[in-house]
């Protein structure tokens, strides 16, 4: 039987695939949209097709997001969003289906039964062996952090569920946080803002693509964009220039928690650690890590330098692409979890 061996970011806002020979193969929208005939779904469409029906759709199309602050909430829609993924990486020379053997990245500190919910929701996708590593270590070694000496390095991960924080040593964890303050909550607030301000009702996938193009940590950033939403006084359609500056207080007190987040966590370490990470400086990884002026913000209220990694929402899946192809590193880690 022909095997293929792959890695999964199964995450609240994106899910990616890492193909082992191939590269990323995948990188869409963790959404999913079905018919609802009175209690019985019938797939309508996945990812990015999916994504685009957010606040779109008739009735009896019900649009889905199955990750809710990085965990599984609907594990139906998540193995069905799933297996149409891993359908989309299939080679077309394959006659039949392979035996696929998947690295996965998860949160830190899921309980047995959210680890057998996971396991359960890849072999309903098509997957035939699974191993899950935690997500910030898969982050430290997508951004070739050395994990397996004394002092790997400290990574935080801004995702769209939220932000998971590690001191990295020795192949395991040594200490870290998470925190639910990731890209949704940032969208629920600009949403908010934007409405209660600017009498302006955005839709969810508007106000994400609002928070893409223009949010900025930089003060008095002149970027602009022109977004469509409803009056909330005359509920009809209107068009209003919303700037990045209008924006800045609400994106900056979700990051101002991030910054105090990470400074718990260095504290929390012993002074011969703490010492290594003033020397070598964080890593910041995950979708969240893409706005401008991330790292200026970041070093001055940590006064230490702040290291953003190339493609950061790359950072995990990336890692679990080198897994693959590492079984001695991969089972060291995996003895560590």
């Amino acid at each position: 039987m022909a095997k293929m061996d792959i890695a999964i970011d199964l995450g609240t806002s994106f899910t990616s695939i890492f193909v082992s020979g191939n590269g990323i193969v995948l990188h869409e929208p963790s959404v999913i949209a079905y018919y609802d005939n009175g209690g019985r779904r019938s797939l309508r469409a996945v990812g990015s097709e999916a994504y685009f029906m957010l606040g779109k759709s008739p009735e009896k199309t019900k649009v889905v997001c199955p990750i809710v602050d990085g965990v599984i909430k609907d594990r139906d829609a998540c193995a069905v969003m799933l297996g149409e993924f891993v359908k989309k990486i299939l080679p077309e020379s394959y006659l039949f289906k392979p035996s696929i053997r998947a690295v996965l990245g998860v949160p830190t500190g899921l309980s047995v039964d959210e680890r057998k919910m996971y396991e359960d929701v890849l072999m309903r996708s098509g997957v035939d062996d699974v191993t899950m590593i935690n997500n910030i270590m898969l982050s430290a070694i997508g951004i070739e952090l050395p994990v397996t000496s004394a002092f790997g390095g400290i990574v935080a991960s801004i995702g769209g569920g939220g932000t998971e924080i590690g001191v990295i040593g020795l192949s395991g964890i040594v200490t870290g946080c998470s925190i639910n303050v990731g890209g949704d909550m940032i969208d629920r607030a600009l949403m908010d803002r934007i409405c209660g301000k600017n009498k302006l009702s955005l839709g969810k996938a508007s106000v994400r693509n609002l928070k893409e193009r223009i949010a900025s940590l930089i003060r008095n950033d002149c970027a602009a964009v022109t977004v469509s939403g409803i009056d909330m006084d005359t509920k009809n359609i209107r068009t209003q220039t919303l700037s990045a500056d209008e924006l800045y207080g609400t994106v900056y007190d979700y990051y101002a928690s991030i910054i105090e987040a990470v400074a718990k966590v260095i504290n929390s370490c012993s002074p011969a650690v703490a010492a290594e990470i003033y020397k070598n400086g964080i890593n910041v990884v995950g979708g969240g890590a893409k706005i401008p002026g991330l790292a200026n913000i970041m070093s001055a209220g940590l006064g230490i330098r702040v290291n953003v990694s190339l493609s950061p929402e790359f950072a995990a899946v990336s890692g679990g692409g080198k897994l693959l192809s590492d079984g001695v590193l991969l089972d060291e880690i995996e003895r560590h979890q």
